[in-house]
């Protein structure tokens, strides 16, 4: 397939791979950790909804960054927020309590945020129509790859002693760094560099104006808080009910990298080849088998299922912000769109995550997680007979 795409096209593949690669060790070593680590070095419960909650505060930022206010071009600002944000993590050899340990996530998370509506619009320009799905679904491949190796490593050393994280944070951010560096070599075809203003009110609320882009912020909103009510509860579970070892956390890493995989190949192909109504559908009946798992059992063995079953999920999630909007907005309005569905992701994540733990306190697990499906199924039933999403 590669080899009957422009040669623009292929020269994007090639080092976007490169950077997806060393960003899977790095996310391997680092992303399945952050809550576990967080709640066994001292972490309180609302320190984990935060650090669950961070990339999704993050993203309320995201409105600053959609015009090229530096005029440098869009992979700038892929490329230099990455390489700050992730060498912010070479700190963790130095923190001594869970206080820093959140602030360090937490400060990572802002910063790496700002790349997002830019990718998408790299996205846009360098990969076409009807090759994107496929072709950035093979890129999460490249990266899952790495991350199954890494997980599993990281998870083994951290069986040693939960204190190894001093030395294997910082060796991701490390990988991190080389891996935002690499995209760096990436061309935008045609590409003029020069400062613009920051974006007007009317170019932020421009993408309302949308109907059916409206239509699936809404869906989605409700389906995304039903799952990000109970995101912090997992790691909360995991430690405190289950008493999760680390080797078995990077076992549980591994297990969700296999069906992330698996879930790239299965979605990419699926999103090239039906509306954009049945992907959301089956989107939201698998994920709302999730907090029936954690309902009827803390048991790791099943456990292990609702981690696979939330890797396929979350492939999903990664794919469908950027196939929609660069399927609904021209080269031009995209890195507004995609600032507006991560904002909205934003207050979505500054609230539902916090709101998880108060009801499990308040009314009990079970009463928080059927909420969770609640919602999700909810959403499910929205997008089975709402019209107008067929793109």
């Amino acid at each position: 397939m590669l080899k009957k795409l422009p040669i623009f096209v292929r020269h994007t593949f090639y080092y976007d791979m490169k950077a997806a690669i060393l960003f899977g060790i790095f996310g391997g070593a680092l992303l399945p950790f952050i809550a576990i680590v967080g709640r066994k070095i001292g972490a309180t419960e609302f320190q984990i909804a935060l650090l669950m909650a961070a990339p999704y505060i993050a993203n309320t930022f995201a409105l600053l960054w959609t015009e090229d206010v530096f005029g440098r071009g869009r992979v700038w600002y892929v490329v230099w927020p990455n390489v700050i944000g992730r060498a912010v993590l070479i700190s963790m050899f130095f923190v001594t309590n869970a206080f820093n340990y959140t602030m360090i996530i937490f400060v990572y998370m802002i910063i790496t945020a700002i790349p997002f509506p830019s990718y998408a619009s790299v996205m846009k320009t360098n990969y076409p129509d009807r090759e994107r799905g496929r072709l950035m679904s093979y890129i999460r491949i490249g990266t899952a790859c790495f991350w199954i190796l890494s997980s599993t490593v990281a998870g083994w050393i951290l069986e040693g002693s939960t204190e190894n994280y001093h030395y294997i944070f910082p060796v991701a951010a490390l990988f991190g760094v080389l891996s935002a560096l690499e995209f760096g070599n990436i061309k935008i075809r045609r590409e003029v560099k020069q400062r613009e203003n920051f974006a007007a009110f009317s170019h932020i609320t421009a993408p309302f104006q949308n109907k059916p882009f409206r239509t699936f912020l809404l869906i989605y909103s409700v389906f995304e808080f039903g799952l990000l009510l109970v995101l912090p509860l997992f790691p909360l579970i995991q430690v405190d009910k289950a008493h999760i070892p680390n080797f078995v956390a990077g076992i549980f890493g591994t297990i969700f990298s296999g069906t992330w995989l698996a879930g790239f190949f299965f979605w990419g192909r699926f999103v090239d080849k039906h509306p954009l109504k049945s992907l959301l559908a089956l989107l939201f009946f698998v994920a709302s088998g999730l907090p029936f798992i954690y309902i009827f059992t803390y048991n790791l063995w099943f456990l292990s299922v609702a981690q696979g079953v939330a890797g396929f999920v979350f492939a999903a999630i990664e794919l469908i912000g950027y196939v929609v909007i660069t399927r609904m907005a021209s080269q031009k309005e995209t890195p507004r769109y995609m600032a507006v569905h991560t904002v909205l992701g934003g207050i979505r994540g500054a609230t539902a995550p916090f709101l998880g733990p108060v009801i499990m306190n308040s009314f009990g697990a079970d009463i928080a997680f059927g909420v969770s499906a609640a919602l999700m199924i909810s959403a499910f039933f929205f997008i089975k007979i709402k019209k107008g999403l067929m793109m």
